[in-house]
C-alpha cells in the first residue's frame, strides 16, 4: 500500500527537499514560509513511519504540487543498491513539477557530486536562488510561492492579449476595385528611395481603406511591421506630436516637445506608418518632415485632402471606382465596374437575396453613374436594399442630389455629392434613430453598449436602434480584444451628425449627460487601477481617451472645473502610467486658471497633481513651488487621504534635490498617515523611498526592512505598480549587497508587470539593468542585446518619468568601452544593432 498525505482540504501541497541535519533551521524555516501562505508542507519526517523511505518520499512527490529543493554542503545518503542519493531522486521525481532552488552561500565543502547535481537543473527551475541565513530563506521562499501562484492564476483567469497601440484597424467588407492601386501603392512603400506617400482625395474616396490594405499587404517588408495613427481628434497643429505619441504608446511628459519624444522612439525602428486624417493639420507637415529625417528606416503613408508639400513626398490621388459600361449584361457591367460591384456586394450584406439582373441592372448603374464612383456613398445608397428596390434609390436620390441641399455651393461635386447621399440616408431613418444618431455624435473615438444606453437614453431598445443604423452603414461595429462590441462612426458622418445635432435641441444635455457618464466611469475605475485587474482598466481607459478628455473639456467650457479634477484625479493613474503627462498637465493648468470655483478639497488636489507632473517635465522650482502650496492647502483641510500623497510625492521629490532629513520627515509621517487613511498603495511607495534613502546612508539594514515592507504591502493589496517599484528597489539593496541572483530574480519580477501594464519605461530601465546583471556572468553579447534593446525604448520622457521614482541603475558590469575591447569593435557592433531590432516580446524572451 502506498503512502498518503492526509489533509483536511485541498490546499496546495508543497514537496521540501533537504539533508535532514545539516539544512534542520532551513527546513523549518521553509516550513514556516509555506504554512505562512496557507499552502500544506509536505516534509520526510512527517511520514509514517511503517512504510520504506524510498516510497515514503516517492509517494509524497507524486502527490504534492510544488517542489522546494534547499541545499547546502552534503550530497545526502545513498540507499544500498542505489547509484544517487535520496536528494537527487527527489530532484528527478519532481521534474514535472514547478521546482524552486535554494542553495546556500558560502560552501567551501560542497560536495562535487552536489555542485554537478544543481549545474545540470539551470534554466528548467522556476526559481534558482542563493540565500545565506534561514531568516533569509523563509523570506525568499514566501515570495517566491507568492509570485508562482499568482503567475498561475493570472494565466487561467487572464484575458485575451491586449493589442500594441496602434495596431492596424480591421474591416469586415473586402476592399472591392483597388487591384491596380494596391500593386502602384506596395512598389511606392517598399522603394527605400520613398519615405513619405500621401493618399489625397475628397472625403469618402476611400483613402483610409485603402492606405489599411496597402500597409497589410507591405507590412511584412518591414521589420516592426506597421502601425496606424489617426489624427482626426487633433485639432490644432501643435498637437500632432502629441496625436502621434498617444497613437503609437509612447510617453510624453512636457520636459520635452511630443515629436521629440516619437522621433526618439521611432529613430531605431524599421517600420510602416500610417498616418490617417492630415487635412486640417497641414501647417504641422515639417513635423513629419523631422520625424523622417530621424528615423530613417520608417516610411509614412499618409491620408489627406491636400498634399502635404514635403520634399521626398510621394503624391498618390486616389480616383473613385471605375464606372459602368453600356451594356445589357449584368455580368459583364460588374465584371467591368468596381463601383457596380461595390453597389451588389454592399446590398447582398443588407439583404442576402439581392442579385444583378437585367431587371435592375440600369438603376444599379444609374446609381453608380449618379454618385461618381465614391465608395462611401454607394455604400450608403446600397444599404438601403433592404427597404427599397434599386429603381426607387434612384428617384430618392435623384431629388437629393437635384437640390444638392445641406452644404455651401462652393463645396467641390463629388463633396456635396456624398452630403447630399448622407442626408437622404438620415431621412429614411425613424424618428427615434434620426435621434439616436444626432446623440451618437458626442462620441469622440467610438463608445461601447452601456456608453450609448446611458448617454442617448433611447426610448426604445439601444440595441435595437444601434442595428438599425449599423444596417443603415452610418455606424460601424468592431470587436475589442476581450471580445465585447464597440461602435463608431466614419469621421465625415459624425460631421454631419454633429450638425444635426448643434441644429438640435439636445446640444447641451448630450454633452452633459456624455461627460457624466464618463465621470462616473472614472470613479468605478479608481479602486482598480493600482490592483491586479488593473491592466484591463488601463486598456479600457485608453480606448476611452478621446471620450475622457471631451468631458474633461466639457466641464471646463461649463465654468466647473471640479467635476474635471475629479474625472482626472480619479483616472490619474492612466494619464500617469500610459505617459499621457503632457496632456493631463494642459487640462490641470485650465483647471488652475479656473481656481476661484474649486473647493478647498479641489484646490490642494489640483496642486498636487501640478506639482507631479512639474517633477516628471523637469521643473524643479515650479514642483516645488506647487507642492509646497499644496501642502498648507491640504494641512489646513483635515484631508489625511491626500495628505498621504502631498506627504509621499514631496518626500520623494525632496529626496531627489538632496534634502535628505526633510525628506525622510515627511515620508515617514506619510507612511503613518497612509495607515490610518487606509492608502496601502501610499504606504507602499513611502517604504521603497525609504529604503532608497537608507541605501545611499549606506544603512543596508534599514533598507531591507523597508523594501521588505514595500514588497509586502504591494502583494497584498495586489497593487500592481507600487510592486514594480518595490521590485526595483529590492534589486538595487541586491545588487549592493552582492546578490546579483536575488536581484536578477526581482527584476525579472518587475519585468513581467511592466510588460503587462504596456510600460515602455519601466521596461527600458529593467532591460538595461538585467543587461548589466547578466554581463557580469560571461554571457556579454545576450547583455549587449539587452541593453541595445533597453535603449531602443529610452525617450527623454521616459527616462524622466522613471527618475522621478527610482534612481539610475548603478552600472558594474556592463562598460561600454570595456565590453568593446572583450567583444572586438565588429561583434559589439553586431550585437548591438541586434538589440535595436528585438522588439519588447522577444528582448523580454532573451531577459527571462
Amino acid at each position: 500500500m502506498r503512502p498518503t498525505i492526509l489533509t483536511p482540504d485541498q490546499r496546495v501541497r508543497v514537496f521540501i527537499s533537504s539533508t535532514l541535519d545539516e539544512l534542520a533551521a532551513e527546513r523549518v524555516a521553509v516550513r514556516d514560509a509555506v504554512d505562512r501562505m496557507r499552502l500544506v508542507p509536505v516534509m520526510f519526517e512527517q511520514g509514517a513511519r511503517p512504510h520504506p523511505p524510498r516510497d515514503l518520499y516517492r509517494a509524497y512527490v507524486e502527490q504534492s504540487q510544488i517542489f522546494v529543493g534547499v541545499y547546502g554542503e552534503s550530497y545526502g545518503w545513498i540507499a544500498p543498491g542505489e547509484r544517487i542519493s535520496g536528494l537527487e531522486d527527489e530532484l528527478g521525481l519532481a521534474e514535472a513539477l514547478p521546482r524552486l532552488i535554494y542553495v546556500r552561500e558560502p560552501a567551501d565543502h560542497r560536495d562535487p557530486r552536489l555542485t554537478a547535481m544543481l549545474d545540470a537543473i539551470g534554466s528548467d527551475a522556476v526559481s534558482y536562488r542563493r540565500f545565506r541565513t534561514a531568516a533569509e530563506l523563509r523570506e525568499k521562499v514566501e515570495h517566491d510561492l507568492a509570485g508562482l501562484l499568482s503567475a498561475r492564476f493570472e494565466r487561467a483567469a487572464r484575458p485575451p492579449a491586449q493589442p500594441t497601440a496602434g495596431r492596424l484597424p480591421a474591416f469586415r467588407t473586402a476592399l472591392v476595385g483597388r487591384d491596380d492601386d494596391l500593386a502602384a501603392l506596395e512598389a511606392l512603400l517598399t522603394d527605400e528611395t520613398v519615405p513619405l506617400v500621401t493618399l489625397t482625395g475628397t472625403g469618402g474616396i476611400g483613402k483610409t481603406r485603402l492606405a489599411v490594405a496597402a500597409a497589410g499587404r507591405a507590412a511584412d517588408r518591414f521589420r516592426d511591421g506597421a502601425r496606424f495613427v489617426d489624427l482626426s481628434a487633433a485639432r490644432s497643429p501643435d498637437l500632432v506630436g502629441e496625436a502621434l505619441a498617444r497613437g503609437l504608446g509612447v510617453r510624453t511628459s512636457g520636459a520635452t516637445p511630443a515629436a521629440t519624444d516619437v522621433g526618439s522612439w521611432l529613430r531605431t525602428k524599421h517600420l510602416l506608418l500610417v498616418i490617417d486624417n492630415f487635412e486640417q493639420l497641414a501647417d504641422a507637415a515639417p513635423v513629419i518632415a523631422e520625424l523622417l529625417r530621424t528615423a530613417p528606416q520608417v516610411t509614412a503613408l499618409v491620408t489627406s485632402r491636400s498634399s502635404l508639400r514635403l520634399g521626398e513626398e510621394q503624391v498618390y490621388p486616389v480616383p473613385p471606382l471605375s464606372g459602368p459600361i453600356d451594356s445589357t449584361d449584368p455580368a459583364a457591367v460588374a465584371a467591368s465596374s468596381a463601383a457596380v460591384r461595390l453597389f451588389v456586394e454592399t446590398a447582398r450584406a443588407s439583404s442576402p437575396g439581392f442579385t444583378l439582373t437585367p431587371d435592375n441592372l440600369d438603376a444599379v448603374v444609374e446609381i453608380s453613374r449618379r454618385l461618381a464612383g465614391l465608395p462611401l456613398a454607394i455604400v450608403l445608397a446600397a444599404a438601403k436594399v433592404r427597404v427599397l428596390p434599386p429603381a426607387a434609390i434612384v428617384e430618392h436620390l435623384g431629388d437629393e442630389l437635384g437640390l444638392l441641399t445641406g452644404g455651401p455651393r462652393d463645396l467641390p461635386d463629388r463633396q456635396r455629392t456624398l452630403r447630399a447621399t448622407i442626408t437622404w440616408s438620415y431621412r429614411l431613418l425613424r424618428a427615434d434613430e434620426r435621434a439616436m444618431f444626432d446623440r451618437l455624435a458626442v462620441f469622440a473615438g467610438g463608445w461601447d453598449l452601456e456608453a450609448a444606453e446611458a448617454v442617448t437614453r433611447p426610448d426604445g431598445d439601444v440595441l435595437d436602434l444601434l442595428e438599425a443604423l449599423i444596417e443603415s452603414t452610418l455606424v460601424r461595429r468592431d470587436t475589442t480584444p476581450d471580445g465585447q462590441p464597440r461602435f463608431s462612426m466614419l469621421d465625415t458622418i459624425r460631421g454631419y451628425a454633429l450638425e444635426r445635432l448643434r441644429a438640435g435641441a439636445d446640444w447641451t444635455a448630450a454633452h452633459q449627460v456624455h461627460a457624466d457618464h464618463y465621470l462616473r466611469l472614472g470613479q468605478e475605475a479608481q479602486a482598480h487601477l493600482n490592483r491586479a485587474d488593473g491592466t484591463g482598466w488601463l486598456h479600457r481607459l485608453e480606448r476611452e481617451h478621446d471620450n475622457l478628455d471631451a468631458a474633461v473639456d466639457w466641464f471646463l467650457d461649463q465654468d466647473d472645473p471640479g467635476s474635471s479634477l475629479r474625472l482626472l484625479w480619479d483616472t490619474w493613474t492612466f494619464w500617469w502610467r500610459r505617459g499621457h503627462v503632457d496632456e493631463a498637465g494642459r487640462h490641470l493648468t485650465r483647471i488652475l486658471d479656473r481656481q476661484h470655483l474649486l473647493s478647498h478639497w479641489g484646490l490642494g488636489r489640483a496642486l498636487l497633481a501640478v506639482g507631479g507632473t512639474a517633477i516628471v517635465s523637469g521643473l524643479p522650482e515650479r514642483a516645488e513651488e506647487l507642492l509646497s502650496r499644496a501642502l498648507a492647502v491640504v494641512r489646513a483641510g483635515g484631508d489625511d487621504a491626500t495628505l498621504t500623497v502631498v506627504l509621499g510625492t514631496y518626500g520623494q521629490f525632496l529626496a531627489q534635490q538632496g534634502e535628505r532629513e526633510r525628506a525622510r520627515r515627511y515620508l515617514i509621517e506619510a507612511g503613518e498617515l497612509s495607515i490610518t487613511a487606509g492608502e496601502g498603495w501610499q504606504n507602499s511607495l513611502v517604504h521603497s523611498r525609504l529604503a532608497l534613502l537608507a541605501l545611499e546612508a549606506g544603512e543596508a539594514e534599514e533598507a531591507w526592512d523597508n523594501v521588505r515592507v514595500a514588497l509586502d504591502l504591494a502583494s497584498r493589496g495586489q497593487q500592481q505598480f507600487t510592486a514594480l517599484i518595490a521590485h526595483y528597489t529590492w534589486a538595487l539593496c541586491a545588487n549592493a549587497a552582492g546578490d546579483p541572483i536575488d536581484a536578477r530574480q526581482h527584476l525579472v519580477d518587475g519585468l513581467g508587470l511592466a510588460a503587462d501594464a504596456g510600460d515602455e519605461a519601466a521596461l527600458s530601465t529593467f532591460l538595461g539593468a538585467l543587461g548589466d546583471i547578466d554581463s557580469r556572468d560571461g554571457d556579454l553579447t545576450a547583455a549587449v542585446r539587452l541593453a541595445a534593446a533597453a535603449q531602443a525604448l529610452r525617450t527623454p520622457s521616459n527616462e524622466m518619468w522613471m527618475r522621478a521614482f527610482t534612481p539610475s541603475w548603478p552600472p558594474m558590469g556592463l562598460d561600454p568601452a570595456a565590453a568593446r575591447a572583450e567583444l572586438g569593435g565588429d561583434r559589439y557592433d553586431a550585437a548591438w544593432r541586434a538589440g535595436e531590432a528585438l522588439g519588447v516580446d522577444r528582448a523580454i524572451a532573451l531577459a527571462t
